[in-house]
């Protein structure tokens, strides 16, 4: 069963797992942590995940009974099925006007049906409510939603209603039959020839841009909400999520998640209602593209929290790695929908199709290619540092002048003598040796806070940078020359390049780290060249880096915080209402 379509709501107000004003949340991490837990067998209980914080407790504890539940209802759902097929299929409904004759899928909350209009003897899709008279008033409302839109629409590549009613308290639509199947069922995993892809995509994008003008945004657009005709077309189905622009639709709440976390934008993932517009549907079918055109979407992590990370923070792999004889129009295009910021995606639906429709003539489209400057200014822009690492930036910015102030006094003391150079190399490697661990000690009640996959990361990263010092100081001491001890100023250049690598594995969450790895690349070689001032250049430079760390990774946990805290958004992941 696919657990992937998920509605998660985040209610308004404070609670106990709520960011206070330094934008932590204790929640969202404990959540990750028994997912963590879970993945591997073991089922932690609140009291063994937090069993200092009362209140914080009770929150999880009221999370995770709900996060229980729905994974026992699926997992009954996924051991049963072979079971349900053996056993006498569940009447169908009785519905005045129509012969049912079967049932075309089922989700979570609905199931559609195929029917007969007795009257006008056509085919039609009969989709009602799961839970019948017994549906609850977000259910109720949904659908009401669905209605509503979908009446509004009249469009080739719409799937059209035909009929809203309701018998015996249960409500149905009567909606288009279409018998080609979904596009998800028809991708299956495997790329659809580029011209193709460029067709269909140019239909949809037709269609969207008719509900955009009729003030409608679907907000839940993917292959499997995408049926194909028998003669190709394809139809935009489901406006179960659908948001009216001018409206403020009862089922969505300030802070909600919703949509599929594979095709979701990223305002969508950061649960931004107010910046969910026409731009997030385009960015929609450029997901789309993107996997009928290389056979996978962009973004697909292990775990819900970990996809809508990816969306938020991640950009796409460029098409063309994937499939390089893909066009490079085609490629232009799937990336401008996929442009992280709504404002820098194609200013509507329409305009994709004109580009969409250029590239099938063979005409100039109007979206430009990166070039290498723009992909190189991209990838030092991107930030993806959680913004609860602000505590540990601080403690950077506390050390700052410690390097600098310890060499210079090292070199007062013993410049000029003998062994001036292996007094300085032991003082850089106690210096080093001694302040990395407590620098990562004293802030790592900070670094508790951010993702684990982050710590994680961090801690191997400098760990392992620490031994890597350490062994690079061994082989130097084990091959000195006592002749020539100044030749051991060498290992200044060699922790320098061990820097840069350390530097540069950071740089997938923050592009700022590439220059960073770069300097310190090119400050190897002027420690080569210059030995005898290396220690106290090394001083200068690992001061200056500090301070310039502190203060850009303070700088952007501010910038984040002006935003609603997108971590505590996440963490309503893990409570999920099973799919339509």
């Amino acid at each position: 069963m696919n657990r992937e379509p998920i509605e998660q709501t985040l209610a308004e107000g404070s609670t106990p797992g709520s960011s206070d004003a330094s934008g932590m949340n204790p929640l969202f991490e404990l959540l990750v942590q028994w997912e963590e837990h879970r993945a591997s067998g073991d089922d932690l209980s609140a009291e063994q995940l937090c069993p200092d914080n009362l209140a914080l407790q009770a929150e999880l504890r009221e999370r995770l009974v709900r996060r229980r539940v729905m994974l026992a209802a699926i997992d009954f759902a996924e051991n049963n099925v072979g079971e349900a097929s053996q056993r006498a299929p569940s009447p169908l409904p009785q519905l005045a006007g129509y012969e049912i004759e079967g049932v075309i899928g089922q989700g979570g909350m609905g199931v559609v049906y195929k029917a007969r209009q007795l009257g006008l003897k056509r085919l039609v899709a009969i989709k009602m409510i799961l839970a019948g008279a017994n549906a609850s008033s977000q259910e109720l409302a949904r659908f009401r939603s669905e209605a509503e839109a979908v009446a509004r629409l009249a469009h080739s590549n719409i799937a059209q209603i035909f009929e809203i009613g309701q018998q015996q308290g249960r409500p149905y639509l009567a909606l288009e039959y279409v018998s080609g199947g979904s596009l998800a069922q028809q991708l299956d995993g495997q790329p659809v020839p580029q011209r193709r892809a460029a067709e269909l995509t140019l239909a949809l994008a037709r269609g969207v841009q008719h509900a955009h003008d009729k003030g409608i945004v679907h907000r839940d657009l993917k292959p499997g909400n995408v049926l194909i005709h028998s003669d190709g077309t394809p139809k935009i189905a489901d406006f179960g999520l659908a948001k009216h622009v001018q409206g403020n639709p009862t089922h969505t709440m300030t802070g909600a998640i919703i949509g599929s976390p594979t095709y979701m934008a990223p305002e969508q993932a950061a649960g931004n209602s107010a910046e969910i517009g026409p731009a997030t549907d385009i960015y929609a079918l450029g997901v789309i593209l993107y996997e009928m055109i290389t056979g996978k979407p962009p973004f697909t992590g292990d775990s819900v929290i970990e996809t809508i990370q990816q969306v938020r923070e991640q950009d796409p792999l460029p098409p063309r790695l994937v499939q390089p004889k893909l066009h490079r129009d085609l490629e232009t295009i799937c990336l401008k929908c996929l442009e992280k910021k709504p404002q820098q995606r194609y200013s509507s639906a329409a305009a994709l199709a004109a580009d969409l429709k250029a590239y099938l003539e063979g005409e100039p489209i109007q979206a430009q290619s990166l070039t290498l400057l723009d992909q190189v200014a991209r990838s030092i822009r991107h930030q993806g540092f959680d913004e609860r690492i602000y505590g540990f930036a601080n403690r950077m910015l506390y050390f700052a002048p410690v390097p600098i102030t310890v060499h210079a006094i090292a070199y007062l003391l013993l410049a000029g003598q003998p062994y001036y150079a292996i007094g300085m190399i032991l003082t850089t490697a106690t210096m080093l040796l001694t302040m990395l661990p407590l620098l990562i000690f004293l802030g790592y009640p900070s670094l508790r806070q951010i993702p684990s996959w982050q710590r994680k990361h961090f801690m191997t990263t400098w760990i392992g940078h620490s031994v890597a010092m350490g062994v690079i100081l061994a082989i130097v001491l084990l091959g000195m020359r006592h002749e020539k001890p100044e030749s051991m100023l060498i290992i200044y250049a060699m922790w320098a390049v061990a820097a840069a690598l350390s530097f540069l594995s950071h740089a997938v969450e923050a592009g700022i780290y590439y220059m960073i790895g770069g300097a310190m690349l090119v400050m190897a070689i002027v420690f080569a060249l210059t030995p005898t001032w290396a220690p106290l250049e090394v001083a200068v430079l690992m001061s200056a880096n500090m301070l310039f760390q502190g203060l850009y990774l303070r700088t952007q946990s501010r910038e984040s915080g002006d935003d609603p805290v997108a971590s505590e958004k996440i963490a309503a992941a893990t409570t999920m209402i099973p799919p339509k």
